[in-house]
């Protein structure tokens, strides 16, 4: 089984909208390694609000797919989630902030 180490997806979504980051290619399984949460804020008191959900099929997220909510990133800062995250054919990672000064970055392996 090929595995490819990788940046599985880079986003900086909109405030209040939950952005699809990385969804797994047909054929692929990934293990995502870790989830780079940055506030881009250039104050350094303001935290940006952050949730990372989990789905694995392409229906609509529920509160069961949250695998962090509402993590508070703090201005010019970075919070960094270290995992084991399996994930299958289609299953998707999304993020939800409450500002435009979130800027996430996904880390990990695709499987063939």
């Amino acid at each position: 089984m090929p595995r490819a180490y990788r940046i599985l997806g880079q986003k900086n979504p909109s405030a209040a909208v939950l952005t699809n980051v990385y969804t797994v290619p047909n054929g692929t399984d990934a293990v995502v390694s870790s989830i780079v949460l940055t506030n881009t804020s250039g104050s350094a008191g303001g935290g940006v609000a952050a949730r990372v959900s989990v789905n694995s099929s392409s229906a609509a997220v529920t509160t069961a797919n949250y695998i962090a909510y509402d993590v508070n990133v703090p201005g010019c800062d970075t919070v960094t989630l270290t995992l084991g995250l399996t994930m299958n054919a289609g299953s998707q990672l999304s993020v939800y902030a409450n500002s435009t000064s979130l800027a996430i970055s996904v880390f990990g392996t695709e499987i063939t």
